[in-house]
């Protein structure tokens, strides 16, 4: 007998005292010992650590208490992020040791107790310095030296040189810093934590004649909801009854309500607007629309660019190499005769606060973290900061044509009676014998009918003796009379109808980007029907902003006839076409331009061109909100299906990637500054404190610049 073996558990942990890498580091250096532990997954920007583990979760739990980070158990709930306010530990412990420090000058200053001298200050190196301290030990414990151990060795040297009232000024600085980082990383998790707040929380359920209210994870596919004005959408769903508009915005970016009537599509999170209207719920609210998008942006934060993860293995090396350059300055100059112990031991200590890695640590996830969510705020859905840095490398650019650049919608441009027949008439019997078809053409022709006020003389026609002719069109007996739409093959055999056809069309040729459908009696009178689906207003422009910003090389991949292909890349501004492609012509052209080691990005529509965004160093697709396919397949969701959006996307990546190099650059270029000064004695403790908390401020605040939107644009 074969046992199976359990598959491992996922357990979601929130640890409240996880607030920068350096807990992180911690956290991964412990859990990671353990045998039970298969693998860690950190969404520091919500205080949250998925483990993957055997058994039962109590022995990670122990774990994290151990190194003085309790942390507990959480479900996987959309309903809110569990994203909580800055800790009110840091302030604390600033205002105490800021009001003792005050005290102890005071004391000072009125020599009010003379005989302490400085021991006046312990009282504020004790409470500022503790928690420090405490965090130091637990680092050199775990063996992850972070900012915590290298300012505890720092203060603890500088109090063993007797300098209490420099040490008290240190540490109440710090505690600062640490306030001040808590609450300017808050307000990055806040700006994260709006992507979830349209979370929907309840449901209104109509059964039997009544309606109850549920929460909304309760609502199963079939269930009757009744969404009155003002109301959260609580569920996929799709309009029974009523009429509305629907503020989308919190799925695709734009801001426009989106009209809503029978058969119309509904998403969870989304606000219904003035109208009342009933649905019945088609997903659960797990398998949402909004649900996909909350996972993929937990995740998006979770993973890192190549240049963060450059940095945190640079973050690595540099802590331990900076304690050797301490312990160099300390030692070194007074065995070789330059100055006494002391001074080089105090200039040590500087070394240490002034080379502290929080800056260069938090130099990437801040920018990405702050860019993700910009993305995201404008309807586009990156899954990571690694797909948002490939994105603004991209120079070639391969487009599928229906749907993309296209509209994906054929419309009827020019009716061409022929036989007797009047253009109306022709439209007219297209419209009956089509009735109920999915096809384009079908769809095409019956908008063509409402537009021309057909509706009621369709509705009171029957087409009778229907029949599907396969690959050549449709046949139906209609007052009388047998029509057929399709193409001309389909009027081979039928000589009368066949005759005039041919010379109808002989008179006229059609363009080439346009599709035909026949429609025609056996008397040879009927009508040719043009079609076109028509590229996007916007497609042309974007070609060209695309080229404006480097994109040297833009491909058009489609399965349509080369005629219709070439006229709409001609009319776009594309001149590199392939056409007439299977999904695995598509692919294999994607591969191709990959191998040729160029970065390229695939347009398509997340379907049936998954296999070529599979295969693409970045995968776009046209995804509408409604489109959970194109969120699972590609690497960038277009949410709208708005090209305005590429763009737009692609210089949010080289944002991004300018932003991490700015915040690495200048915090390393200060801090190289303060060590020289250190090195000659010109930099103080205190001094260090503040160009440490100014250089960590400063690489914050500059990526907390990415969650604006782009000069001259709203949103």
């Amino acid at each position: 007998m074969v046992t199976m073996a359990t598959p491992p558990t996922i357990t979601r942990i929130y640890v409240p005292a996880m607030d920068c890498p350096d807990e992180e580091r911690e956290i991964r250096t412990a859990l990671s010992r353990l045998p039970e532990v298969s693998g860690l997954t950190f969404h520091l920007f919500s205080r949250q650590v998925e483990v993957r583990h055997e058994g039962e979760v109590d022995a990670v739990l122990a774990a994290l208490a151990v190194i003085g980070m309790p942390g507990q158990a959480v479900d996987g709930s959309f309903r809110k992020a569990d994203i909580p306010e800055a800790p009110g530990g840091p302030l604390r412990t600033f205002g105490t040791a800021l009001a003792l420090l005050a005290l102890a000058a005071a004391a000072r200053l009125f020599h009010l107790f003379p005989s302490a001298g400085q021991y006046t200050f312990l009282p504020a190196v004790l409470v500022g310095g503790l928690p420090v301290a405490i965090r130091g030990f637990r680092e050199i414990r775990n063996r992850s030296l972070g900012m915590n151990a290298l300012m505890t060795v720092s203060i603890g040297g500088a109090a063993l040189m007797g300098d209490l009232v420099e040490d008290a000024a240190v540490v109440t600085l710090f505690a600062l810093a640490n306030f001040l980082e808590a609450k300017s990383l808050d307000r990055a998790r806040r700006a994260t934590a709006v992507l979830f707040e349209s979370a929907p929380e309840q449901a209104v359920v109509r059964a039997g004649g009544l309606d109850r209210v549920i929460p909304a994870e309760h609502v199963n596919p079939g269930d009757l909801l009744v969404i009155r004005a003002g109301e959260r959408v609580p569920v996929d769903a799709r309009v029974r009854e009523g009429a509305s508009d629907v503020d989308e915005s919190v799925l695709t970016g734009e801001s426009q309500p989106v009209d809503k009537t029978a058969g119309s599509p509904l998403h969870a999170g989304t606000v219904n607007g003035r109208g009342m209207l009933v649905a019945e719920a088609v997903r659960p609210l797990s398998e949402s629309t909004y649900a996909r998008i909350l996972r993929r942006v937990e995740e998006a934060h979770a993973g890192k660019a190549p240049i963060q993860a450059t940095m945190d293995r640079f973050a690595a090396v540099y802590t331990p190499a900076v304690l050797a350059v301490a312990v160099l300055t300390a030692a070194l100059p007074p065995l070789l005769g330059y100055g006494a112990p002391l001074e080089w031991a105090y200039r040590a200590l500087v070394v240490l606060v002034i080379a502290c890695p929080c800056a260069i640590v938090l130099a990437a996830p801040v920018a990405a973290v702050s860019a993700l969510t910009r993305a995201t705020r404008d309807g586009v859905l990156v899954k990571g900061a690694n797909a948002l840095e490939t994105l603004g490398r991209v120079r070639t650019i391969a487009f599928d044509k229906t749907g993309t650049l296209t509209r994906g919608r054929l419309r009827v441009v020019r009716v061409r009676p022929f036989g007797g027949m009047t253009g109306r008439e022709a439209v007219r019997l297209a419209a009956i014998v089509e009735t109920g078809s999915a096809h384009p053409a079908a769809e095409a022709m019956r908008h063509e009918a409402q537009r021309l006020g057909m509706e009621g003389s369709i509705g009171a026609a029957h087409a009778e003796d229907f029949a599907l002719h396969e690959g050549l069109g449709v046949s139906a007996s209609v007052d009388g009379r047998t029509i057929r739409v399709g193409s001309r093959r389909l009027f081979e055999g039928v000589g009368g109808a066949v005759s005039a056809l041919d010379a109808a069309l002989s008179q006229d040729r059609c363009p080439p980007e346009r599709t035909i459908s026949i429609v025609g009696d056996d008397a040879g009178t009927g009508g040719i029907i043009e079609m076109e689906d028509v590229p996007r207003d916007e497609a042309e422009g974007i070609v060209a902003a695309l080229r404006g910003m480097g994109v040297s090389r833009i491909a058009m991949l489609t399965g349509d006839h080369g005629d219709v292909a070439r006229a709409t890349a001609a009319a776009v501004g594309i001149d590199e076409v392939h056409a007439g492609l299977l999904p695995e012509d598509k692919q294999a052209l994607v591969r191709r331009m990959v191998n040729e080691r160029e970065v390229v990005a695939f347009v398509g529509d997340g379907v049936n061109d998954a296999p070529a965004l599979a295969l693409a160093s970045v995968g776009i697709a046209m995804g509408s909100a409604g489109s959970p396919a194109a969120i699972d397949t590609a690497d960038v969701v277009l949410m709208a299906g708005d090209l305005h959006r590429l763009p737009g996307a692609m210089a949010l990546g080289r944002r991004m990637v300018k932003v991490v190099r700015q915040n690495v650059a200048s915090a390393l270029v200060i801090k190289a500054a303060f060590l020289a000064a250190a090195a000659v004695g010109y930099a103080s403790l205190w001094m260090a404190v503040l160009a440490d908390m100014g250089t960590t401020l400063l690489v914050i605040f500059n990526g907390l610049r990415l969650l604006r939107p782009a000069s001259g644009k709203k949103g």
